[in-house]
């Protein structure tokens, strides 16, 4: 008969044949041939028997013989059911304690695990309490299991409604644990996996961002928003309207938060730049003003725009359209020959536009000339001169002047159709625009400080390096230029906004489309009727923090998404091997550079000597929309 040993490794219980053995150790074989030395120690049975095979034949049909459940009802019903090694438990049992009951009963016990608790060689019954908790734990386990297998193989088909809706609350919210064990494994990034789910069932359409929907962005705004929307009314006995000559927006826009107007007076040019009187229907605190500061601001997408305000009101009720009475707050400037204001007011008003302008239509305009039989034309030149003048001044007290190449680009609902335009950088009634905006928002900022108003002002320190001179509209020297200067920054006490060359500078003018310019109006607002500002320093603060994060986050997803449908327009071109491309600086493996159709930015792996802003013409190597990933070479 051969000489066997049992042994614990890996928490079962191990046969092997011993080989020699002295005082030391043991040489064993285990039933497979593998030799191996044991300390005697280790040894919890040995015996006798024909083969491995035979001993553990018979060990097994003890095991099965063992009802660990009848065990521990007969050790818990004893006073006496502290630890006891296998070879009591077998006398209890089996009426014998003979090496090979006993390892019967300690391969049960190991199997089972839930009667008993092991502490090294012997075993505790556990009490009943403790015995139903762990019941209940190992039902709710199995339950997991059974729920994670269920749900692996529903998504490796096709997701039904159910398992859809799950999957965009995981990518919209985040959480679900059990389905990020199941998407972790079919990939290494589940919300892309989800993301990509939706997209096979169906759920999403062609043209869904997954950036959008993590953003939890929604056109719909909730419900009880809508409502508190739909009860507003502008007042009924409003003051007789003044004018304002026109706006100019893109042709597409539906929220018009500015009007201008301009005469001369003298040798001054008056100009009024009136903005869309928000605070008027919108007040802190209510369903709208909630949502208001979550959004932060409107979201403009290829796919779509996402606004901030209820349509009603954003694009209504609020917004300056000519022909229309909409209250608004109007800045009145001013300005004499050299570009200073003389003198300003602040005042809130009434206003009926006359006439709505597009850039393009604006542009003509003014190429065509002063025009007596078309008072905006008039209207235009004067105000286009007296903007050169404004920037002229803020040139010279430091101002930076440099504007990024910028492209629109529109997607159909389906996906199918993508649209690019360039918006044209020396556009002058953009530049007019911009500069009376900026003209408005330091006007803000010095009301603000004359009258103890707190405001957050924003304010940016001089480049530590002379910026060269460039021309505004290369796109290297614009990314260079922004690269110099520190970013803006918030702040409750005035100081200089070196890029614009001001000394005082906030945000007011956008309050149909920014949260941040709607609480700064309702401060200046205040201000004018002599009233408590509703926000103090510290609380204004916290406030625009707040939406100034969120406002970061959404203009790095409008980035991204941007880049996205740009590189899937470049993907679908007929020609995509002799593409034009600005160099715009020198990375590791080439270049970063710029698509001139669209905007796009990538890699050129080129090692030829290259100046920032060259353009050369390239040839896609690999692109990866989804990803904003794309490759370039020399042509």
């Amino acid at each position: 008969m051969a000489q066997l040993v049992e042994y614990l490794g890996d928490e079962q219980l191990n046969v092997a044949l011993i080989a020699e053995q002295d005082k030391k150790k043991l040489l064993v074989s285990d039933a497979r041939g593998r030799r191996s030395k044991l300390p005697p120690d280790k040894v919890l049975f040995r015996h006798s028997a024909a083969s491995i095979e035979e001993l553990s034949g018979r060990l097994d049909a003890l095991q099965r013989d063992v009802d660990v459940p009848l065990l521990w009802e007969t050790l818990v019903a004893e006073e006496d059911v502290g630890p006891r090694e296998a070879v009591e438990l077998a006398r209890v049992y089996f009426d014998d304690d003979s090496e090979v009951h006993a390892s019967a009963v300690f391969r049960a016990l190991l199997a089972e695990r839930l009667h008993f608790r092991r502490r090294g060689r012997t075993f505790e019954p556990r009490s009943a309490e403790e015995l139903e908790q762990l019941r209940q734990q190992r039902e709710s386990e199995e339950r997991a299991e059974r729920e994670l297998a269920e749900l692996s193989a529903a998504l490796k088909k096709k997701p039904g409604p159910e398992h859809c809706q799950r999957l965009e609350r995981f990518l919209r919210h985040g959480g679900d644990r059990q389905l990020v064990t199941v998407l972790e494994g079919m990939g290494r990034d589940p919300a892309r996996e989800a993301f990509n789910l939706l997209l096979r069932a169906g759920h999403l359409p062609r043209s869904a961002d997954m950036e959008v929907i993590q953003a939890n962005l929604k056109p719909a705004l909730p419900e009880e928003v809508i409502a508190h929307a739909a009860g507003l009314e502008l007042p009924a006995d409003h003051p007789a309207p003044l004018s304002s000559s026109f706006s100019i927006d893109d042709p597409e826009t539906r929220e018009v938060d500015d009007a201008l107007s301009v005469r001369q007076e003298g040798e001054l040019v008056r100009v009024d730049v009136d903005i869309a009187d928000v605070a008027t229907l919108v007040r802190s605190g209510d369903p709208v003003d909630v949502e208001a500061q979550r959004r932060a601001t409107t979201v403009y997408l290829p796919t779509g725009t996402y606004l901030m305000l209820p349509e009603r009101l954003g694009c209504d009720l609020l917004s300056l359209h000519a022909g229309q009475p909409r209250s608004a707050l109007r800045t009145t400037a001013w300005i004499d020959a050299q570009g200073e204001v003389q003198r300003y007011e602040l005042s809130r008003t009434t206003v009926s536009g006359e006439r709505r302008l597009n850039y393009e239509g604006a542009d003509a305009l003014l190429a065509r000339g002063p025009d007596s039989e078309d008072p905006t034309a008039e209207a235009l030149v004067l105000l286009d001169r007296t903007a050169r003048l404004l920037a002229a001044r803020r040139r010279a007290a430091g101002s930076l002047s440099f504007q990024q190449r910028e492209f629109k680009i529109h997607v159909s609902a389906d996906g199918e159709e993508i649209t690019v335009k360039p918006i044209p950088h020396s556009s002058p009634s953009r530049a007019l625009v911009a500069e009376m905006m900026i003209l408005t928002n330091g006007l803000a900022a010095r009301f603000a400080e004359e009258r103890g108003i707190p405001i957050i002002y924003r304010v940016q320190p001089p480049p530590a390096d002379k910026p060269p001179d460039i021309d505004p509209g290369d796109p290297a020297a614009f990314a260079k230029l922004r690269g110099l200067l520190a970013p803006a920054t918030l702040s409750l006490q005035p100081a200089k906004h070196c890029g614009l060359g001001l000394e005082g500078y906030t945000q007011a003018s956008s309050p149909l489309r920014r949260y941040t310019d709607l609480v700064i109006q309702r401060q200046l607002q205040a201000g004018l009727s002599g009233e408590t500002p509703p926000y103090t320093a510290e609380g204004l603060l916290k406030v625009l923090a707040t939406a100034e994060a969120t406002e970061r986050e959404t203009k790095r997803l409008e980035a991204t998404v941007t880049l996205r449908w740009a590189l899937e327009h470049v993907s679908r071109l007929e020609d995509r091997a002799s593409l034009s491309a600005w160099v715009l600086d020198a990375v590791a493996g080439g270049y970063k550079a710029m698509l001139c159709c669209c905007g796009a930015t990538g890699l050129l792996l080129d090692s030829a000597p290259r100046e920032p802003g060259e353009r050369v013409t390239v040839a896609v190597k690999s692109i990866k929309p989804r990803q904003g990933g794309l490759r370039m070479v020399p042509a």
